[in-house]
């Protein structure tokens, strides 16, 4: 085992979640910002539940000896819950992944205006690649990746927040804060876990648990410092498909090329993390090599990629999303019943 496997956890973790929505600052504009500083302490608490989320579904598929999301599913729900959440969750995945390759390619076309979309093809071609090296692959981009991404992010959210200054919170019963965080850190989670139980096949327990912890915390401190950026321009940016973006392109203008790659490489490694996941669960499903259902993958979604990056994202995320985050809680409670209480 490689001594440094927490860290490989905590940043693939990560990548399996820092996608479009996260890194151009749009689902924390809706799920956190608009709520003020009760908002930025659901950062917080987002960043507390994404840690133990994950310690505690490791703990789980590990005691039920389960490597795939699917396995797990049907362990807990039983055949009619488990297909259920099986198809709904690969679903999204399908669904995640094209989000991410659409946003690549309009982020491209806006960086270079080529007649032909380099940038998607260069995006595939590293998400294919990777792939084809299965979760090794998967962990060595993230770690190549996403230490790149954490600095720049920490570097250009320096260079716009003015000031560090909260003003006194109002209305702590007022549980609207608390709902918006359970609900953006469930739908990421019920995501990011379809790449975290195939971990516990080759990696310690210690590790999985360590680097998990890390990757919660570290995604918490990354959205605060999103959001608090967010807060200082808000409202003015509370339309923008793109709020990060749009505030770096207006006041620090020579750093707009250097998010935007920053942005592509956010989902460059979420839908690294979306094919892997996708592939797995088909693996146990169809008698073909994980190569072959690679490219039937990306050959299936390639239609879907050439629409709209804006509509696929407000069609995708709050209703299968949605959808997923209530199987995964009938199935937590299924569990709770099941093999907490019975026992």
């Amino acid at each position: 085992m490689r001594r440094n496997n927490s860290f490989r956890v905590a940043v693939t973790y990560i990548g399996a979640i820092i996608g479009a929505g996260f890194a151009s600052g749009q689902e924390i504009l809706h799920f956190f910002v608009t709520y003020g500083n009760r908002g930025l302490m659901g950062v917080l608490l987002s960043g507390l539940l994404f840690s133990f989320l994950g310690v505690i579904i490791i703990y789980i598929s590990s005691k039920l000896n389960c490597n795939s999301y699917k396995e797990l599913f049907y362990t807990i729900g039983g055949n009619k819950i488990g297909f259920l959440a099986d198809i709904t969750l690969t679903l999204f995945l399908l669904g995640s992944l094209i989000v991410m390759l659409a946003g690549s390619k309009e982020i491209c076309n806006e960086l270079f205006n080529y007649k032909v979309n380099i940038g998607l093809i260069v995006t595939l071609l590293i998400v294919i690649w990777t792939n084809y090296y299965g979760l090794e692959g998967i962990m060595s981009l993230n770690f190549i990746l996403i230490p790149i991404l954490v600095i720049i992010t920490i570097i250009i959210t320096g260079n716009l927040i003015t000031a560090f200054h909260l003003d006194q919170i109002e209305n702590y019963f007022n549980l609207d804060w608390i709902i918006s965080s359970l609900i953006y850190t469930g739908y990421n989670f019920v995501l990011s876990m379809t790449v975290l139980i195939p971990l516990t096949e080759g990696i310690k327990k210690s590790d999985l648990f360590s680097g998990i912890f890390l990757g919660g915390i570290m995604l918490g401190f990354l959205a605060f410092l999103i959001a608090y950026t967010l807060n200082q321009f808000y409202p003015q940016v509370s339309n923008s498909q793109i709020p990060l973006l749009e505030i770096i392109f207006n006041y620090q203008p020579k750093l707009y090329y250097v998010y935007s790659i920053t942005l592509w490489l956010a989902m460059l490694t979420t839908a690294t993390c979306n094919l892997y996941a996708l592939t797995k669960r088909l693996t146990l499903s169809i008698s073909l090599s994980e190569k072959k259902i690679i490219l039937m993958i990306v050959l299936f979604i390639l239609p879907f990629i050439k629409l709209p990056f804006s509509s696929l994202v407000e069609f995708i995320y709050p209703q299968i999303g949605k959808l997923s985050l209530g199987l995964f809680l009938l199935l937590f409670i299924n569990y709770f019943m099941k093999f907490i209480i019975r026992s």
